[in-house]
């Protein structure tokens, strides 16, 4: 049998996994991330509505320092201790007047525990290119893929393989086709469920081009057990064994 001391434990255990789970069932912030050399930026999206289930609506327009770029979005977001989503569409223009490389990462927080959660995540990406004249989407090279889905500092998924290279010779607009992992509910394991679930994209973009990307990004927590339900368990098993031996 367990002492009263493991026993206490892992109530306490169970006790905080049940408060991670209840978390925060809301639309927080989300921090969206563009980097493109020195004209960089980062800034905190609010919702600009919430439903009573906790669902965000976040739209709005982000220009690059110096008018460089401008980032339009319109998204749908929710989290709490062991579950996260985040959905919708969002543009990048190249308005530097030459070819420009981009690292976009839009985060959205958890109120998940650290080490607490096992994760299954799902995702899904399609885009398309839009020019003005002749010019072109590619992929960036030592990057081994266009779009990644991460869980703190853990990659769950990942999206259009490089090397990509789209290529438009006049104005008009060309699929970047669409992608998905995961299945329809999250079902992709990974280790950890962490404080956050964010989508990462990194490419190059002619002059004057617009891509355009619909997105999508799920996880859900699995519980880890604690040392004590092994214990437990295990302590049942011997029991049930003796209980047939009689």
């Amino acid at each position: 049998m367990l002492s009263i001391a493991r026993r206490t434990r892992f109530a306490a255990a169970v006790a905080a996994a049940a408060v991670s789970s209840a978390g925060f069932a809301a639309a927080p912030p989300m921090q969206l991330t563009v980097n493109t050399g020195a004209f960089g930026k980062t800034v905190e999206l609010d919702p600009n509505s919430v439903s009573p289930g906790g669902v965000g609506t976040y739209s709005g327009v982000v220009l690059g320092t110096g008018g460089t770029w401008q980032l339009n979005y319109n998204l749908t977001a929710s989290s709490s201790g062991s579950n996260a989503t985040q959905a919708g569409t969002f543009s990048i223009t190249n308005l530097s007047g030459a070819e420009a490389m981009y690292s976009i990462r839009l985060a959205l927080p958890t109120s998940a525990i650290p080490g607490d959660l096992t994760g299954l995540f799902n995702g899904a990406l399609s885009g398309t290119l839009i020019t003005q004249g002749a010019g072109y989407f590619r992929s960036v090279v030592g990057q081994p893929s266009m779009w990644a889905a991460t869980t703190e500092s853990a990659t769950v998924g990942q999206l259009f393989t490089a090397p990509m290279n789209v290529v438009r010779n006049s104005s008009g607009a060309t699929s970047l086709g669409t992608q998905s992992f995961g299945g329809m509910q999250p079902s992709a394991p990974a280790p950890i469920f962490g404080t956050n679930i964010a989508i990462n994209l990194n490419f190059t973009l002619s002059a004057n081009a617009t891509v355009s990307f619909s997105s999508s990004l799920g996880g859900v927590g699995v519980p880890v057990p604690a040392p004590g339900a092994f214990a437990l368990l295990g302590a049942a098993g011997l029991a049930a064994g003796r209980r047939r031996r009689r």
